[in-house]
């Protein structure tokens, strides 16, 4: 998980975010219809509780937010929004039960999360059965959104198109890469993003010389590493977690593995990766599904960078891809219901798949798989120790460093 502290926190309040728009808090009437209640189901404890903490923050932000503007306006009332929070243990059994209790006996006919792909694999068809629409800020597998549920909707870009950004940079640097090498973990996911990855990169016209898999947390990977270069990969991409990735680069630099790229799902963006390798880590790139620095088109609420100080403000951190993925969540479920102009489920459901919102995380438009159609996955690059975002270019602010000028050049 990546939190930094942010040294003005203490001076920025959550009137910062309203200033930003133009809009002043005290102008807006108390909320006075009644409350409308959303479940959320996230992984608070157990594995995958860091990022479920970082959702948990960035629902409570939006929730924050929505209640200081007045509420969710229903026929010109403003209704005050509580979000209900419950704890899945970051296990997929009892995220399917805590879904069915949020449901039955909350009596919550909206719901927000959960925090990933597993715990969401299993409340969706919970959600789907009881025709309760259900907003995720963590399910990014095609696997899921290949069930074509009705009720199911994500920000995240699916995992499919994970790598496509970085395939796409590369391709338009000079020289172009040719040959490809991709390395992964054996987890189901990772192995569903290396497949996709694999497909694109030789439509895109690339060669692929080189696959190997490696066990999810190995330490070792030198055979993969020495598969890749005995076969000239120019481009190396790897789809795996953070700490695989800094023992790839340790283990690159002490081979001299020097591809004119290394690229990884998992890494870059994070402290561990730079904080671990210092200047080993420059030139590395990596992708994530949003940066504050994006310079996103906004039809609705705030920029990314107005957005961190105010979270920054709140927290005493700032907020990282799940924080914002669960704020933009709970800000389009927002919209579906004020559009749809009322919380029956059908209707906001219906709102939700017609849904097009120009947002601080990205365009949100859901394709027949509740999967967001048109967002980027963006690509960030560590220059000078720091991660800057680099692709798209449209968003983007720097540009990438290329190629890899080897490690005695660092």
């Amino acid at each position: 998980m990546r939190r930094s502290w942010f040294p003005l926190a203490g001076l920025i309040t959550l009137s910062a975010v309203l200033v930003a728009c133009a809009q002043d808090v005290a102008a807006f009437p108390a909320p006075t219809g009644a409350t409308i209640n959303v479940g959320a189901v996230l992984s608070l404890t157990g594995s995958q509780a860091d990022s479920g903490q970082m959702a948990k923050e960035g629902y409570l932000f939006c929730q924050d937010w929505i209640n200081a503007k007045g509420g969710v306006t229903l026929g010109g009332v403003g209704h005050r929004l509580n979000i209900d929070i419950a704890d899945d243990q970051s296990r997929p059994s009892i995220a399917a039960s805590t879904t069915e209790q949020l449901i039955s006996q909350m009596h919550d006919t909206l719901l927000l999360g959960p925090s990933n792909d597993a715990t969401t694999a299993r409340a969706a068809p919970v959600a789907e059965q009881h025709q309760v629409p259900m907003i995720s800020g963590g399910a990014a597998s095609d696997a899921i959104f290949n069930n074509h549920y009705h009720y199911l909707f994500s920000v995240l870009a699916p995992s499919s198109r994970q790598l496509q950004g970085v395939i796409d940079m590369a391709l338009a640097q000079n020289p172009k890469p040719q040959r490809v090498a991709i390395l992964y973990a054996g987890d189901s996911l990772s192995a569903e993003v290396a497949s996709a990855a694999e497909g694109y990169a030789q439509a895109s016209g690339l060669t692929i010389t080189y696959t190997g898999r490696y066990p999810s947390g190995v330490n070792d990977l030198s055979g993969q590493l020495g598969g890749a270069v005995g076969v000239g990969a120019d481009l190396l991409l790897e789809v795996g977690h953070a700490s695989e990735s800094v023992r790839t680069v340790q283990q690159a630099q002490q081979m001299n593995v020097e591809p004119r790229l290394f690229a990884f799902s998992q890494g870059p963006d994070t402290a561990l990766f730079t904080s671990t390798l210092h200047r080993l880590a420059d030139y590395s790139v990596g992708t994530t599904q949003w940066a504050p620095a994006a310079r996103n088109r906004i039809s609705y609420f705030v920029d990314g960078f107005h957005y961190a100080l105010a979270y920054a403000a709140q927290f005493g951190h700032l907020p990282d891809e799940h924080a914002a993925a669960a704020t933009a969540s709970c800000l389009t479920l927002e919209v579906a219901i004020e559009r749809a102009n009322s919380i029956v489920p059908r209707w906001v459901r219906d709102s939700l798949a017609i849904m097009d919102l120009n947002t601080f995380f990205g365009e949100i438009k859901f394709d027949d798989r509740g999967a967001n159609a048109v967002k980027p996955v963006y690509v960030e690059q560590v220059q000078a120790g720091r991660a800057v975002l680099v692709w798209p270019p449209d968003v983007a602010n720097a540009r990438p460093r290329y190629p890899d000028p080897g490690w005695a050049k660092r």
